[in-house]
């Protein structure tokens, strides 16, 4: 071996051993990631202002139950067997104009007819009107997948491999989903709420990367590897996607514009829009001006809801046609009322 080689192992011996030497220590924020923080989802913002929508529009306050949100999917150990707390949480947070009942039906059916009612004799009144109910219906694991890969070896000494550096890239990919189904069915006879439905799913994305040096001499030497994984968690992925499931479940049973609520909006629901156009329709004239009217107010006008549009009304209506480019002109038409509905910015 060379002096030049000795002095190169030599060198880094004595580096290893300062690095033996020092005790670790961890830094502050190694310290604080065991701390408990408050789990804010995305979805928070947007029930709060979907309860304010509720209250905005007037609409009555059911008595909901939420029934076991079950994993019928085939893969049993990979899913929750119950996804139901991820729904009732931001209900009980966030929708106070809604009552959220704390107990299972059947068991307050045997409490009422055994001696419990002496104790509670308002359990009898107290029983849900409306149930949510739903599954887990798909996931998908690693149904996509790709990988990259970049190796460099460089040989030096004459041919005799005195000297050999390797460098590695390695990149990977894959993708998994998660499917669930949402209903709701009033308690009282079993029946299902018509075009109360949802279907969603959410894409689940793990990125691997790697990184690797080596450099050795005569058959010894050192190397640097680095990796970074990135995986999205599945109990999360399922958190998001059951309340953005959740909240488009009650937009489409209390017919309000729910998009509005998320920032940025979601897609408009064209199931809600649809059914809005058609009751304005087949509205009389002087029901059509006060829904006319009562979106006005959205658009930041103060406007007096009496069934007769003003003058300054017709005015308003053009200004608010063209800053958000309508192609119907025509108020009383379905088009118009349709425009005006999907482009309420009710909470700007």
């Amino acid at each position: 071996m060379s002096i030049k080689s000795k002095i190169i192992i030599l060198l880094f011996m004595l580096a290893m051993q300062g690095c033996v030497v020092d005790q670790p220590k961890f830094t502050v924020e190694e310290q604080k990631i065991a701390m408990p923080i408050n789990n804010t989802t995305y979805f928070t913002g947007a029930f709060k202002k979907l309860n304010q929508l509720l209250e905005i529009y007037g609409q009555p306050n059911y008595k909901f139950q939420v029934k076991t949100i079950e994993n019928m999917t085939s893969a049993r150990q990979a899913m929750p067997m119950d996804s139901k707390a991820f729904l009732r949480t931001p209900l009980i947070l966030h929708m106070n104009r809604l009552s959220l009942l704390a107990y299972e039906p059947i068991y307050n059916k045997y409490e009422t007819q055994t001696t419990g009612f002496v104790y509670f004799p308002e359990m009898k009144k107290v029983m849900p009107e409306l149930v949510i109910n739903g599954s887990i219906t798909q996931f998908d694991k690693g149904y996509i997948s790709e990988s990259r890969n970049f190796d460099l070896d460089l040989e030096f000494g004459s041919g005799r491999g005195d000297t050999d550096t390797r460098f590695d890239h390695d990149r990977s990919n894959s993708l998994s989903q998660i499917a669930m189904d949402l209903n709701i069915f009033k308690y009282k006879d079993r029946s299902y709420v018509s075009g109360v439905a949802t279907q969603n799913k959410i894409i689940i994305s793990r990125q691997r990367k790697k990184n690797r040096f080596g450099l050795f001499l005569n058959g010894s030497g050192i190397g640097y590897s680095k990796y970074a994984t990135m995986q999205q968690s599945k109990d999360e992925a399922l958190r998001i996607l059951s309340e953005y499931s959740l909240i488009q479940l009650l937009g489409r049973l209390y017919q309000v514009p729910y998009w509005t609520c998320t920032t940025p909006h979601m897609k408009p629901d064209m199931e809600i829009i649809d059914k809005k156009v058609a009751q304005f329709s087949s509205a009389k004239k002087a029901i059509k001006f006060k829904l006319i009217e009562r979106l006005i107010k959205f658009y930041g006008y103060k406007v007096e809801t009496n069934g007769n549009i003003s003058k300054e009304e017709f005015a308003t209506l053009t200004k608010i046609s063209k800053k958000y480019n309508f192609k119907s002109t025509e108020v009383l038409s379905a088009d118009f009322y349709k425009e005006l509905y999907t482009n309420s910015p009710i909470f700007n």
